[in-house]
């Protein structure tokens, strides 16, 4: 017979490795597109782990019902906004001091994509801020039914 202290104990330090990873990952692929200059076929294996970790995390939470969305949400919010600006900002003037000498546009790209991300961040936490709601209302709903 497993402890479940000594479960959640291993779930916590798999979830901090997990987190230590995933950065470790975004770091190599920062350092090699702005120092090592490497275009995006590249650096791929990094791309798709930092698109497709979130993408399974988020699908996997709504397949177990459980919501990621909390009441001080307004706070980290603003804070993941301001670090998006701040990268997309130094995206912008490492992407036109490279691309810049030959004439192509780099403002429109990293503008859409800001516009996506931003976008994609807002939809993805009103839908998490109704799914818990929802969970919430369900887990009351079989609380009170036990009682």
């Amino acid at each position: 017979m497993k402890d479940e202290r000594i479960e959640q104990a291993k779930n916590k330090i798999r979830s901090e490795i997990t987190v230590i990873i995933f950065c470790g990952v975004a770091i190599s692929f920062l350092v090699k597109m702005l120092v090592f200059n490497m275009n995006i076929q590249q650096c791929m294996t990094e791309y798709l782990i930092l698109i497709l970790s979130p993408l399974y995390q988020f699908i996997r939470m709504h397949m177990m019902k459980i919501s990621i969305y909390n009441k001080q949400g307004n706070k980290k919010t603003v804070k993941i906004l301001i670090v998006t600006i701040i990268f997309l900002v130094i995206a912008f003037f490492v992407n036109s001091k490279r691309y810049n000498s030959n004439g192509s546009i780099v403002f429109i790209p990293i503008l859409l994509a800001a516009f996506v991300a931003i976008a994609t961040f807002f939809i993805v936490n009103k839908f998490n801020k109704q799914m818990s709601i929802k969970y919430d209302d369900e887990f009351n709903d079989e609380t009170d039914d036990k009682k």
